[in-house]
């Protein structure tokens, strides 16, 4: 199998120009020396709106800038259909989003789930934090890697967010505490960088 490469481009939304994610990064980074950089700020819900964020939460800690940046990429892709071996906005796998998303901070990650898997420190599950790699078997009790997502958000000691690339769903967020991904969850790995 390739290498986890952008070379041609990436899709955006219509109207927009290409750019890959790790161009988008690029200009971050140059934005941020220049001075040029505001970041992105957040507004408050109207009061009327369902926000999936009102849930009560464990206060939030900051996030390493090279992490924000790898999740935010890796969001940009939410909703992008499943395709084997893909690794764009016309379809991504599971390691194919970690790879892309790694991409933008210049961290080469493994291809396939299973070498992703050995790459980087092996993490208990109460030490979960945003960024670390969580991997499934295929069913229960299964000690075979097939399946990778990157952890988004640590929300409680019920509710840690994980993105991937679902078969069925497309780039989604899931919770990692629901009892299908406990079922069949083999480890967990945070990535060097």
């Amino acid at each position: 199998m390739a290498a986890c490469q952008s070379s041609g481009p990436v899709f955006s939304k219509r109207g927009e120009n290409y750019k890959s994610a790790r161009q988008i990064a690029q200009e971050k980074r140059h934005a941020k020396k220049s001075g040029n950089y505001a970041g992105r700020t957040k507004q408050a819900p109207s009061s009327g709106s369902k926000d999936r964020t009102s849930r009560t939460r464990i206060p939030k800690r900051d996030v390493d800038q090279n992490i924000a940046t790898v999740i935010q990429t890796a969001r940009s892709y939410t909703g992008t259909p499943y395709r084997w071996g893909g690794t764009s906005r016309v379809g991504m796998d599971c390691s194919g989003l970690l790879c892309t998303s790694f991409e933008s901070i210049d961290v080469k990650l493994p291809r396939t789930s299973e070498e992703q898997s050995r790459f980087g420190k092996t993490v208990r599950v109460k030490e979960l934090k945003e960024g670390d790699l969580v991997f499934f078997g295929a069913s229960k009790n299964s000690r075979e890697v097939t399946h990778v997502g990157m952890v988004t958000e640590v929300i409680s000691s019920q509710e840690i967010r994980f993105i991937h690339a679902s078969t069925s769903l497309g780039v989604i967020e899931n919770n990692f505490f629901s009892d299908h991904y406990q079922k069949i969850f083999i480890k967990a790995v945070r990535p060097p960088l």
